[in-house]
């Protein structure tokens, strides 16, 4: 291969070449760039506005976001203060709850206790029950034995203990009257004794009920209206009974039931004194007194 030659390394003109190309160059860049100028110069403009108003709409949003994160921190705090208050609350439940469950306690002891006296008045009212019960049954075989052949009827009661008399036929008044019949003043004074006899043997009470017609009554004077008249009817009865049998009259009980029965329509030619005769009557009811015997028996245990 040929060794170049020194002298061809060393061309004088290389460099002037060298320059005049680079200077071309620049000048062509020049052109370049003063061509394009106003275009990138518009485009920057537009960047700019474009990011002048990125920037406020995001210091817009950053505002935002401060009032928002201050709501929050706000909404924070008040909802920490509620949970405070409903911290509290919740221990105030918790020591109701406490209190609750103690007063559950005591009020279970006392249905307990509570339990108990029912149960304890309940036998007591079992025992009640029986209470009088053969005297009710001896006093009811006595009557029946006496006034066999008597005119009165013998109606007995033994859930409470009663045995209610009436007059056969039935003791009644005239109307608005409370003076008795001779015929029922004759049964009344044969009762009297009787009742009396028996009285000394078993322990009970009279209740003497007198009624009334249920036509309306309504007088200035007494009896000034039918309850006052049923009682009047039941104090003459008494009357009788303790005048027959003195003594009596403490085991006598009045009571003015006022009136019994309804009004009806009356066919002509019909008597209403008669008709309603049936509801102006008396009755007599013997009643067992469980007090009495309760308070012999406690006396007697007592001895």
């Amino acid at each position: 291969m040929a060794r170049r030659r020194r002298e061809d390394a060393e061309n004088p003109a290389w460099p002037g070449l060298v320059d005049i190309f680079g200077f071309t160059l620049a000048f062509l860049l020049l052109l370049w760039f003063s061509a394009n100028w106003p275009e990138k110069v518009e485009n920057l403009e537009r960047k700019t506005r474009n990011l002048g108003a990125q920037i406020a709409s995001m210091d817009t949003t950053n505002r935002q976001l401060k009032e928002i994160n201050q709501s929050l921190n706000e909404k924070l705090r008040l909802q920490d203060l509620a949970n405070q208050g409903l911290a509290g609350k919740i221990k105030q439940l918790e020591e109701s709850n406490t209190n609750l469950d103690a007063q559950t306690k005591v009020l279970q002891a006392s249905n307990l206790d509570l339990s108990g006296k029912i149960q304890q008045l309940n036998q007591e009212k079992a025992a009640l029950k029986d209470i009088g019960l053969k005297d009710w049954e001896e006093l009811l075989n006595l009557l029946q034995a006496r006034l066999a052949k008597s005119k009165m009827m013998i109606i007995p009661n033994k859930n409470d203990k009663e045995i209610e008399i009436q007059g056969k036929p039935r003791i009644t008044f005239e109307t608005m009257q409370y003076e008795l019949s001779p015929f029922d003043k004759h049964r009344l004074e044969a009762l009297a004794p009787i009742l009396y006899e028996l009285r000394q043997k078993k322990k009970f009470f009279i209740t003497i009920n007198g009624t009334a017609d249920p036509r309306e009554l309504q007088n200035l004077a007494p009896p000034r209206n039918n309850t006052e008249l049923s009682a009047l009817r039941a104090a003459t009865v008494a009357a009788m009974l303790e005048k027959a049998a003195p003594g009596l009259g403490h085991y006598l009980r009045v009571t003015g039931l006022g009136v019994k029965g309804h009004e009806r329509f009356l066919a002509p030619g019909e008597n209403p004194d008669l008709i309603y005769r049936q509801y102006r009557s008396v009755n007599l009811v013997l009643k067992i007194d469980v007090a009495a015997i309760m308070q012999e028996s406690t006396a007697n245990s007592a001895q």
